[in-house]
């Protein structure tokens, strides 16, 4: 079962978000998946260090397309 978030935002954390312009909370999400993507490379770099760099890649991208399925 995935990990739950239940802490609450700070009203000033709130506020910010309200403030950013639609383009910057697309590239903090775009930012979060790449930061994901190298988290799940360096996982499966750690699981098979015979693996080369272009398999991590299509691999850690591909179980992070599926995760949520």
């Amino acid at each position: 079962m995935p990990a739950v978030m239940l802490e609450r935002l700070h009203p000033v954390q709130i506020e910010g978000f309200k403030r950013m312009s639609p383009a910057r909370k697309l590239q903090m999400v775009a930012d979060l998946y790449e930061t994901g993507i190298q988290l799940r490379v360096a996982g499966l770099r750690a699981a098979h260090p015979d693996w080369p760099a272009e398999r991590l890649e299509f691999e850690a991208r591909r179980s992070l397309l599926h995760a949520g399925t």
